[in-house]
Protein backbone atom coordinates (compact mmCIF):
# COMPACT_ATOMS: atom_id res chain seq x y z
CA UNK A 1 0.00 0.00 0.00
CA UNK A 2 2.73 2.67 1.12
CA UNK A 3 4.27 1.49 -2.50
CA UNK A 4 1.38 2.40 -4.49
CA UNK A 5 0.75 5.37 -2.45
CA UNK A 6 3.92 6.84 -2.61
CA UNK A 7 4.05 6.61 -6.54
CA UNK A 8 1.06 8.38 -6.67
CA UNK A 9 2.63 11.13 -4.67
CA UNK A 10 5.32 11.13 -6.59
CA UNK A 11 2.87 12.59 -9.14
CA UNK A 12 2.29 15.78 -7.90
CA UNK A 13 6.01 15.89 -6.92
CA UNK A 14 6.41 14.05 -3.64
CA UNK A 15 6.13 16.93 -0.87
CA UNK A 16 2.72 17.86 -1.23
CA UNK A 17 0.68 17.45 2.09
CA UNK A 18 -1.77 20.30 1.85
CA UNK A 19 -4.55 21.06 -0.69
CA UNK A 20 -7.26 23.30 -0.71
CA UNK A 21 -10.36 22.24 -3.44
CA UNK A 22 -13.07 24.91 -4.50
CA UNK A 23 -14.68 26.45 -7.75
CA UNK A 24 -16.29 22.60 -7.93
CA UNK A 25 -18.09 20.60 -5.90
CA UNK A 26 -15.58 17.48 -4.64
CA UNK A 27 -16.74 14.14 -4.11
CA UNK A 28 -16.19 12.78 -0.25
CA UNK A 29 -14.99 9.68 -1.46
CA UNK A 30 -12.32 11.51 -3.42
CA UNK A 31 -11.14 13.71 -0.88
CA UNK A 32 -10.69 10.76 1.76
CA UNK A 33 -8.82 8.85 -0.75
CA UNK A 34 -6.66 11.92 -1.29
CA UNK A 35 -6.77 12.31 2.41
CA UNK A 36 -5.56 8.22 2.70
CA UNK A 37 -2.34 8.32 0.77
CA UNK A 38 -0.67 11.43 2.57
CA UNK A 39 -2.44 14.61 1.25
CA UNK A 40 -4.46 16.56 3.64
CA UNK A 41 -7.33 18.27 1.89
CA UNK A 42 -9.59 21.11 2.61
CA UNK A 43 -12.95 21.80 0.79
CA UNK A 44 -13.78 25.70 0.99
CA UNK A 45 -16.70 27.89 -0.84
CA UNK A 46 -17.23 31.25 -2.00
CA UNK A 47 -17.98 33.52 -4.90
CA UNK A 48 -16.58 36.89 -6.94
CA UNK A 49 -19.11 38.46 -5.11
CA UNK A 50 -17.88 37.87 -1.91
CA UNK A 51 -14.30 38.14 -2.22
CA UNK A 52 -13.78 34.67 -3.00
CA UNK A 53 -14.30 32.48 0.58
CA UNK A 54 -17.02 32.29 2.70
CA UNK A 55 -16.18 28.98 4.31
CA UNK A 56 -13.63 26.68 4.48
CA UNK A 57 -12.40 23.17 6.11
CA UNK A 58 -9.13 23.55 8.22
CA UNK A 59 -6.84 21.76 10.16
CA UNK A 60 -8.62 20.47 13.99
CA UNK A 61 -12.19 21.45 12.09
CA UNK A 62 -12.81 19.14 8.73
CA UNK A 63 -15.81 16.88 7.94
CA UNK A 64 -15.61 15.46 4.45
CA UNK A 65 -18.41 16.15 2.41
CA UNK A 66 -18.73 19.88 3.74
CA UNK A 67 -17.53 23.00 2.81
CA UNK A 68 -16.19 23.82 6.31
CA UNK A 69 -17.39 26.41 9.10
CA UNK A 70 -18.18 30.60 7.99
CA UNK A 71 -14.65 32.61 7.93
CA UNK A 72 -14.07 34.80 10.74
CA UNK A 73 -16.77 38.08 10.28
CA UNK A 74 -18.97 35.81 8.35
CA UNK A 75 -22.69 34.95 8.85
CA UNK A 76 -24.05 32.26 6.74
CA UNK A 77 -27.93 31.61 6.86
CA UNK A 78 -30.76 29.58 5.65
CA UNK A 79 -33.53 30.27 3.62
CA UNK A 80 -36.14 27.82 4.28
CA UNK A 81 -38.98 29.83 2.09
CA UNK A 82 -36.46 28.53 -0.91
CA UNK A 83 -36.84 24.66 -1.05
CA UNK A 84 -34.68 22.36 -2.38
CA UNK A 85 -34.47 18.59 -2.23
CA UNK A 86 -33.97 17.57 1.31
CA UNK A 87 -36.37 19.20 3.72
CA UNK A 88 -32.96 20.75 5.64
CA UNK A 89 -32.26 22.49 2.37
CA UNK A 90 -32.95 26.64 1.44
CA UNK A 91 -30.87 29.01 -0.43
CA UNK A 92 -27.46 29.75 1.17
CA UNK A 93 -27.41 33.41 2.50
CA UNK A 94 -24.34 35.35 3.18
CA UNK A 95 -23.54 38.07 5.68
CA UNK A 96 -19.96 40.20 6.44
CA UNK A 97 -17.94 42.92 5.37
CA UNK A 98 -16.44 40.87 2.20
CA UNK A 99 -19.75 41.16 0.72
CA UNK A 100 -20.31 43.69 -2.74
CA UNK A 101 -21.98 46.46 -2.55
CA UNK A 102 -23.59 45.60 -5.98
CA UNK A 103 -22.96 45.08 -9.47
CA UNK A 104 -21.73 48.09 -11.76
CA UNK A 105 -24.44 49.75 -13.08
CA UNK A 106 -27.43 46.89 -13.15
CA UNK A 107 -29.86 48.05 -10.01
CA UNK A 108 -31.99 45.08 -10.80
CA UNK A 109 -29.36 42.54 -10.34
CA UNK A 110 -28.28 44.15 -7.43
CA UNK A 111 -31.79 43.77 -5.86
CA UNK A 112 -31.82 40.12 -6.77
CA UNK A 113 -29.01 39.01 -4.85
CA UNK A 114 -28.27 41.39 -2.11
CA UNK A 115 -31.12 41.51 0.87
CA UNK A 116 -32.41 44.34 2.91
CA UNK A 117 -29.73 43.06 5.60
CA UNK A 118 -26.97 43.44 2.88
CA UNK A 119 -26.95 39.38 2.66
CA UNK A 120 -25.47 37.84 -0.49
CA UNK A 121 -27.83 35.61 -1.93
CA UNK A 122 -25.71 33.22 -3.50
CA UNK A 123 -28.20 30.95 -5.53
CA UNK A 124 -26.66 27.96 -3.90
CA UNK A 125 -28.92 25.71 -2.13
CA UNK A 126 -27.79 23.76 0.59
CA UNK A 127 -27.70 23.70 4.68
CA UNK A 128 -25.54 23.75 8.33
CA UNK A 129 -25.01 21.17 10.34
CA UNK A 130 -25.48 20.75 14.12
CA UNK A 131 -21.81 21.56 14.24
CA UNK A 132 -22.12 24.58 11.96
CA UNK A 133 -20.56 22.74 8.74
CA UNK A 134 -21.85 24.15 5.59
CA UNK A 135 -23.24 21.73 3.17
CA UNK A 136 -23.91 22.96 -0.82
CA UNK A 137 -26.25 20.60 -2.23
CA UNK A 138 -26.85 22.40 -5.73
CA UNK A 139 -27.90 25.42 -7.98
CA UNK A 140 -31.48 27.15 -6.92
CA UNK A 141 -31.60 28.08 -10.88
CA UNK A 142 -30.90 24.20 -12.02
CA UNK A 143 -33.31 22.36 -9.62
CA UNK A 144 -36.89 21.23 -10.96
CA UNK A 145 -39.73 19.27 -10.12
CA UNK A 146 -40.58 16.01 -10.98
CA UNK A 147 -44.63 15.54 -12.24
CA UNK A 148 -44.82 14.15 -8.56
CA UNK A 149 -43.85 17.57 -7.02
CA UNK A 150 -40.74 16.14 -5.53
CA UNK A 151 -37.55 18.75 -6.37
CA UNK A 152 -34.10 17.43 -7.48
CA UNK A 153 -30.88 18.62 -7.39
CA UNK A 154 -29.46 17.38 -10.48
CA UNK A 155 -25.42 18.54 -9.77
CA UNK A 156 -24.61 16.40 -6.48
CA UNK A 157 -25.97 12.92 -8.65
CA UNK A 158 -23.94 14.15 -11.30
CA UNK A 159 -21.23 14.16 -9.64
CA UNK A 160 -21.17 11.12 -8.05
CA UNK A 161 -22.18 8.92 -11.56
CA UNK A 162 -19.00 10.60 -12.73
CA UNK A 163 -16.83 8.73 -10.57
CA UNK A 164 -17.48 6.12 -12.82
CA UNK A 165 -14.19 5.33 -15.22
CA UNK A 166 -16.74 5.07 -17.82
CA UNK A 167 -18.76 8.06 -17.23
CA UNK A 168 -17.11 11.13 -18.86
CA UNK A 169 -19.82 13.70 -19.03
CA UNK A 170 -23.70 13.40 -18.10
CA UNK A 171 -26.91 15.89 -17.55
CA UNK A 172 -30.12 14.53 -15.97
CA UNK A 173 -33.34 15.55 -16.78
CA UNK A 174 -36.94 15.48 -15.64
CA UNK A 175 -38.45 18.98 -15.35
CA UNK A 176 -42.36 17.78 -14.90
CA UNK A 177 -41.99 14.43 -16.32
CA UNK A 178 -42.66 10.99 -14.30
CA UNK A 179 -39.14 10.61 -13.56
CA UNK A 180 -35.48 10.99 -14.37
CA UNK A 181 -33.13 10.57 -17.49
CA UNK A 182 -29.82 11.06 -17.96
CA UNK A 183 -28.15 11.83 -21.03
CA UNK A 184 -24.07 10.63 -20.80
CA UNK A 185 -20.84 11.12 -22.72
CA UNK A 186 -19.15 7.91 -22.34
CA UNK A 187 -15.57 7.36 -21.79
CA UNK A 188 -14.55 6.00 -25.03
CA UNK A 189 -10.98 4.61 -23.81
CA UNK A 190 -12.48 3.15 -21.24
CA UNK A 191 -15.22 1.43 -23.12
CA UNK A 192 -13.14 -0.03 -25.72
CA UNK A 193 -11.02 -1.79 -23.16
CA UNK A 194 -14.03 -2.99 -21.80
CA UNK A 195 -15.20 -4.39 -25.10
CA UNK A 196 -11.77 -5.78 -26.05
CA UNK A 197 -11.31 -7.32 -22.54
CA UNK A 198 -14.86 -9.30 -23.24
CA UNK A 199 -14.18 -10.32 -26.81
CA UNK A 200 -16.92 -8.42 -27.46
CA UNK A 201 -16.54 -7.39 -32.00
CA UNK A 202 -17.04 -3.96 -32.87
CA UNK A 203 -15.39 -0.39 -31.92
CA UNK A 204 -15.86 3.34 -31.48
CA UNK A 205 -19.17 5.08 -30.81
CA UNK A 206 -20.86 1.26 -32.37
CA UNK A 207 -20.11 -0.24 -29.49
CA UNK A 208 -22.57 1.90 -27.34
CA UNK A 209 -25.31 0.13 -28.96
CA UNK A 210 -24.28 -2.87 -27.89
CA UNK A 211 -26.78 -5.16 -25.02
CA UNK A 212 -23.49 -5.40 -22.76
CA UNK A 213 -22.51 -2.36 -22.49
CA UNK A 214 -25.87 -0.94 -22.17
CA UNK A 215 -25.87 -3.53 -19.12
CA UNK A 216 -22.67 -2.39 -18.03
CA UNK A 217 -23.52 1.74 -17.87
CA UNK A 218 -26.56 0.41 -15.99
CA UNK A 219 -24.49 -1.15 -13.60
CA UNK A 220 -22.69 1.63 -13.18
CA UNK A 221 -25.49 4.05 -12.65
CA UNK A 222 -26.68 2.01 -9.64
CA UNK A 223 -23.56 1.51 -8.23
CA UNK A 224 -22.59 5.72 -7.98
CA UNK A 225 -25.93 6.29 -7.44
CA UNK A 226 -26.97 4.12 -4.85
CA UNK A 227 -26.80 6.59 -2.16
CA UNK A 228 -29.31 8.64 -3.90
CA UNK A 229 -32.78 8.57 -3.58
CA UNK A 230 -35.28 6.59 -5.48
CA UNK A 231 -36.82 9.08 -7.21
CA UNK A 232 -33.40 11.04 -8.04
CA UNK A 233 -31.99 8.24 -9.97
CA UNK A 234 -31.88 7.72 -13.70
CA UNK A 235 -35.04 5.37 -15.21
CA UNK A 236 -33.32 5.35 -18.58
CA UNK A 237 -30.35 6.54 -20.48
CA UNK A 238 -28.77 7.87 -23.82
CA UNK A 239 -25.26 6.83 -24.79
CA UNK A 240 -22.95 9.72 -27.00
CA UNK A 241 -19.31 9.36 -27.62
CA UNK A 242 -18.76 12.99 -28.52
CA UNK A 243 -17.71 14.83 -26.07
CA UNK A 244 -19.00 18.42 -24.82
CA UNK A 245 -16.55 21.14 -25.08
CA UNK A 246 -15.71 24.86 -25.29
CA UNK A 247 -15.74 24.65 -28.75
CA UNK A 248 -18.92 23.33 -29.95
CA UNK A 249 -20.92 25.70 -27.40
CA UNK A 250 -21.52 23.11 -24.87
CA UNK A 251 -19.73 24.20 -21.72
CA UNK A 252 -18.90 28.02 -20.30
CA UNK A 253 -15.24 29.30 -20.69
CA UNK A 254 -15.22 27.71 -16.41
CA UNK A 255 -16.27 24.34 -18.38
CA UNK A 256 -19.36 24.33 -16.65
CA UNK A 257 -22.62 22.64 -18.31
CA UNK A 258 -24.72 25.09 -20.30
CA UNK A 259 -27.36 23.01 -19.50
CA UNK A 260 -30.38 24.52 -21.62
CA UNK A 261 -27.99 24.44 -24.85
CA UNK A 262 -27.23 20.83 -24.36
CA UNK A 263 -30.95 20.23 -23.40
CA UNK A 264 -31.94 21.70 -26.75
CA UNK A 265 -29.39 20.17 -28.91
CA UNK A 266 -30.42 16.46 -27.52
CA UNK A 267 -34.06 17.16 -27.15
CA UNK A 268 -34.58 14.83 -29.46
CA UNK A 269 -32.93 12.06 -27.70
CA UNK A 270 -34.68 12.98 -24.07
CA UNK A 271 -37.62 12.73 -25.71
CA UNK A 272 -37.28 9.03 -26.87
CA UNK A 273 -35.86 8.08 -23.53
CA UNK A 274 -39.80 8.33 -22.33
CA UNK A 275 -41.48 6.87 -24.96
Amino acid sequence: RKIIFKKILNRFGGNLRIAVSGASALSPSVAEFVNDIGISIYEGYGLSENTAALSLNYPGARRFGSVGKPLPGVRIEIDKTVEGSKEEDGEVLAYGENIMIGYHNLPDKTKESITGERGLRTGDLGHLDADGYLYITGRVKEQYKLENGKYVAPAPLEESLKLSAYVDQIILYGFNRPHNVAVIVAAMPAVEKFAEENKMSGSGPSLLNEPEIRKLFQEQLEHYGKDFKSFERPQNFALLSEEWSIDNGLLTPTLKLKREVVEEQFKSQIESLYS
